[in-house]
């Protein structure tokens, strides 16, 4: 189970300022009053009580609102709950506006992108509130934001730190953070994070960090010692939410205790956390998290989601929970779409009838007062509105169009949908491909910075620049600008080569140019425009492939259109057919990893509860694939990895086994079962993350001495899955039986 609410999804809030007090206001406290408050909001630190914390800081600014330090360990709070920026700037800007070279502004400004995990971005003012005052707080501040540079750059970072500031509790967490980050990148420093850790433990026994970081790192493959360690840290804390929750996905998922005493145990522990706490965003928040991902009772989830979003409908906690009520709908609802497409198909009115409640479903959940996109469930619901509107019969154009537009806006949304696919479909189904144009267009210096901010090799950016020009050379052709979409299609094929759906749309720009020149009886220019369309749509279906084959279509209907009927059609695709398969498995073993690697070991459970570990794999061929039913390419491919399943299901030498990101063991099982689907399946439990699973699907090919030796990311939705993922295992096969 990957610690999804409280490190991924929640962030953020909202009740946060009740802090309205004049900066003349007479001071009603003692300097040693104010500093024992600061020393108990540190402690606060220290114990991770931090919904604690932002109450005794919002009564002491309300006394003391001119105390920077008072306000950045304000701030502090507010980061530790896992608020958003927003909240977190406004301190920082209180800081700033009064001294705009006050270190405490510059700390509470780093945490503030921290609270956003821009990295990059919180490296600036960290350093800068470090060199003003050499504080050990801003060090670890800092060293966090430099998870997002090379290992060198904190390395020289830590060796420039005196021993007293190196020995700092905040310092050494932050240093076993960063080591762990170091460990993802060079296995050899396994162990240096936990020995960090330890050695905080030693001399700071108090502070829970050590306890909680090292049971968090160690919980997969030592649960025992990691329980051991949580339950020390919750003697410690036992109003700290973030310390509960890894307490309670231990007992959850370690197999520590028989699994009809999980549950008593938990909700014992949610007792106890409840009666230390008083009941705040935090805490709510993960308590639904709780009991939606490890108890699985969503009518319990539902509940404290429904009491954070009375506390604070605007928050960003609140939008958490939208999300989750929005993907509870959304998960019912495609589930029953998909069985109405098996049984009746897509052109049933009961068919039309469910993308309508889709559709309707979508709107609701982005009417919410939504705080912003961090959780990316604005563009899932935009998504999923696109692809309701499109299969709609008719095309709703002017939703359709908004939705388009819309989907622009949304930051995380993947460059190639929305400045690819959205503005193609827009050009295609409504009367805005002038529109749609540009706003592909737009993509071209969005993609180009991107690339730069993520250090993209030039292959990867030319690929994504060549998807933008096939939408604006497509949607320029389609608002009758043929030569200037004529243009943009083959600057797409400068670029990569490979762009089916480039070739496709060439060729369909080289058959209206035939037909121009059969209008004005031009019969040889006719022909030579066919002649081309014909080479595009070849170069097409011999192309990498992803997804259908537009291509192959148009050739069948160019060859109609030439010949008069399809009499031998077959016999003229199979020598394209074959070749095209010849090059695909080709360019597949070329893609075998130059240098193999090994990954993390597991133990995940099936949906039957047993446990498959990794070790069981030794001297075998291992395909691991990693989905989710959320993921609409992963579920596109699933019939044909059925196949794949089947194929290999009785071989002694190869393991097929996928992993399934699914947050609710419910959903999956119903999934499976309605699907017919019987491959097996393990529960993630926080291994994705340790796998530094970025794409999905992801699907990697190990061979028998634990090696990666394939990766292969993103959708097959065609037929070519089974085909395809059968000459990987074989080419490992191959290797292994060669002398």
């Amino acid at each position: 189970m990957s610690y999804r609410f409280p490190i991924r999804l929640i962030a953020g809030s909202l009740a946060v300022l009740a802090v309205c007090a004049s900066y003349g206001t007479e001071q009603h406290y003692s300097s040693q009053e104010l500093e024992a408050a600061k020393a108990k909001l540190r402690m606060h630190n220290r114990l991770w009580t931090f919904e604690e914390g932002a109450i005794l800081a919002r009564e002491w600014l309300n006394r003391a609102p001119e105390d920077e330090e008072l306000r950045a360990l304000y701030a502090r709070q507010l980061h530790g709950q896992i608020y958003g920026r927003r909240e977190i700037q406004e301190q920082a800007d209180a800081i700033l506006e009064r001294d705009p070279d006050n270190p405490w502004g510059f700390y509470a400004q780093a945490l503030a992108f921290l609270a956003n995990w821009n990295y990059s971005a919180a490296a600036a003012p960290s350093l800068r509130a470090w060199k003003l005052l050499p504080h050990p707080e801003f060090a670890a501040t800092h060293l966090q934001a430099l998870r997002s540079k090379s290992v060198g750059e904190g390395m020289a970072f830590l060796d420039s730190l005196d021993a007293e500031t190196l020995h700092h509790p905040e310092v050494l967490h932050a240093r076993a953070q960063f080591e762990a980050r170091r460990t993802r990148e060079d296995p050899a420093y396994a162990d240096t994070s936990l020995a960090t850790l330890a050695l905080l433990r030693e001399h700071w026994p108090d502070h829970v960090s050590g306890y909680r970081r090292a049971a968090e790192y160690l919980w997969a493959n030592k649960p025992q010692e990691a329980l051991s360690l949580i339950e020390a840290a919750v003697r410690l804390a036992p109003g700290s939410a973030d310390v509960r929750y890894w307490h309670w996905q231990i007992l959850n998922y370690a197999d520590l205790l028989p699994a009809e005493e999980r549950r008593p145990a938990i909700e014992a522990g949610i007792a106890e956390y409840r009666q230390a706490v008083p009941e705040a965003l935090h805490g709510l928040t993960m308590l639904a998290t709780v009991y939606s991902d490890f108890l699985e009772d969503e009518e319990k989830a539902a509940e404290f989601e429904a009491k954070l979003v009375a506390l604070a409908p605007e928050s960003r906690q609140a939008s958490w929970a939208y999300q989750q009520g929005y993907e509870r709908i959304e998960s019912e609802l495609e589930s029953e779409l998909n069985r109405i497409e098996r049984e009746h198909g897509e052109d049933s009115q009961e068919y039309q009838d469910q993308l309508r409640l889709v559709r309707d479903a979508a709107y609701r959940f982005l009417g919410k007062p939504l705080y912003d996109d961090s959780f990316g469930g604005r563009e899932r619901a935009y998504l999923n509105l696109f692809e309701a509107l499109k299969a709609m019969k008719p095309i709703p154009a002017e939703e359709l169009a908004n939705a388009v537009r819309e989907m622009v806006r949304c930051e995380q949304l993947n460059p190639h949908f929305k400045y690819s696919i959205a503005p193609m479909s827009m050009a295609n189904h409504t009367p805005y491909a002038e529109e749609a144009a540009e706003l592909a267009r737009g993509g071209i210096q969005a993609i180009r910075d991107k690339a730069e901010e993520e250090g993209w090799e030039e292959s990867r950016l030319n690929y994504y620049l060549s998807l933008v020009h096939d939408a604006i050379g497509w949607a320029s052709y389609k608002a009758g600008r043929i030569q200037e979409g004529r243009n943009e299609l083959e600057r797409a094929l400068e670029l990569s080569g490979t762009n089916t759906s480039a070739h496709y749309h060439l060729g369909q720009v080289f058959e209206h140019m035939a037909t121009e020149a059969e209008a004005q009886d031009a019969a040889e220019a006719a022909r030579n425009w066919l002649d081309k369309a014909e080479e595009s749509y070849i170069a097409g279906l011999e192309a990498r492939s992803w997804g259908q084959h537009p291509s192959r279509e148009a050739l069948e209907a160019l060859y109609e259109r030439r010949h008069g009927s399809r009499k031998g059609l077959d016999e003229y695709l199979a020598v394209f057919i074959e070749r095209e398969r010849l090059q695909r498995r080709k360019r597949i073993i070329e893609s075998r990893l130059d240098t193999a690697r090994t990954y993390e070991p597991f133990a995940l459970p099936k949906l039957d509860g047993e446990r498959v570990d990794s070790a069981d794999f030794d001297d075998k061929i291992a395909v691991l694939h990693f989905w989710g039913t959320w993921c609409g390419p992963c579920v596109a491919e699933l019939p044909e990895y059925q196949k794949f399943h089947a194929r290999y299901l009785d071989d002694p030498a190869v393991e097929v086994i996928s992993i399934s990101n699914d947050k609710s063991r419910d959903v999956l099982d119903r999934f499976m079962v309605e699907n017919e689907y019987d491959f097996t399946v393990l529960v993630d439990d926080g291994y994705v993350q340790t796998a530094d699973i970025k794409g999905w699907p992801t699907t990697w090919f190990v061979d028998g001495d634990g090696y990666i030796q394939f990766v292969k990311r993103g959708g097959s939705s065609d037929s070519h899955l089974e085909e395809e993922f059968s000459w990987r295992v074989e080419a490992l096969r191959a290797a292994e039986e060669s002398p």
